[in-house]
């Protein structure tokens, strides 16, 4: 276990180092700052900068390292999309939509691979429509903080299935763990942790497979987990929490990202050092 030094540094030297090479980091920034703005207001904002920030991360956005077919479909209905954006501010759908597309990558390939007729669309006005159903039940969550308050372990899991049943429903017909903690965690950071399938495996959560699947008990039992485990750092959680500007939970997780869940060899390209043999 980490020093509270250590724990520190950790958190900082990940949170940099995510934010120089990970650039769909913006599109989590702005789905928190819509996301709460809805709640706020019933609709979300969308700046010149917004726009901006998202037109380059859907320029820049590289999915043929997920080896995703049908490129320029699937970019021009990312540039539809921001459109969209613009014009639905009262949908929750649009809020979370680049944040949900970005980080759920490969989700999305199979949407676009079994269903001919898929829009980007039409699912997240569904999945909008869909969540706003639910924003009473979300607003419960809004400010408990994982940290500081118990784990109401009911309520978790009547919330993850309710979340869960509206993403089957709207892609295809598979449970949808990683989406529903997604959009849990993008409703109430600071109580609901990020959690996906390399990460899982890597903590023992989970085996290797594709049988072996989180679901909510495994993701309740992640919370009980982090939740004893962040408690031995409460003084260092609040003032990265004031410096960084995220909840604990989502620092922690880049941190745990950059260790189990990318290829870093992918990222030496960003750094200008090429050789040409």
């Amino acid at each position: 276990m980490l020093g509270k030094e250590d724990f520190t540094k950790w958190i900082k030297a990940s949170h940099d180092l995510f934010e120089i090479f990970e650039n769909r980091h913006v599109a989590y920034s702005l789905a928190r700052k819509w996301v709460d703005e809805w709640f706020k207001d019933g609709k979300f904002n969308v700046e010149k900068s917004d726009r901006e920030n998202i037109y380059n991360l859907i320029d820049n956005l590289n999915l043929e390292v997920f080896y995703i077919k049908n490129l320029d479909r699937i970019k021009n209905e990312l540039y539809l999309l921001l459109e969209e954006v613009n014009k639905r501010q009262d949908n929750v759908g649009f809020a979370l939509s680049f944040y949900f597309f970005t980080w759920n990558l490969q989700r999305f390939k199979k949407y676009f691979e079994k269903k001919d007729n898929f829009s980007l669309l039409n699912y997240f006005e569904g999945i909008g429509n869909k969540l706003g159903e639910l924003k009473n039940h979300f607003e419960y969550f809004r400010d408990k903080h994982l940290i500081y308050q118990r784990l109401e372990e009911e309520k978790v899991k009547n919330i993850y299935h309710q979340v869960q049943e509206r993403l089957k429903s709207a892609g295809i017909r598979k449970n949808e763990p990683v989406g529903t903690i997604k959009i849990l965690h993008i409703f109430s950071p600071t109580y609901f942790p990020l959690l996906d399938n390399p990460i899982a495996e890597q903590v023992g959560l989970k085996r290797p497979s594709k049988y072996d699947r989180i679901d909510h008990e495994k993701y309740i039992t992640w919370m009980k987990v982090l939740k004893s485990y962040l408690e031995n750092y409460k003084d260092e959680i609040e003032k990265l929490e004031k410096n960084h500007g995220y909840s604990i939970l989502k620092l922690v997780d880049e941190g745990l990202y950059i260790m189990c869940s990318i290829n870093w060899r992918k990222r030496v390209d960003k750094l200008g050092i090429k050789i040409t043999l």
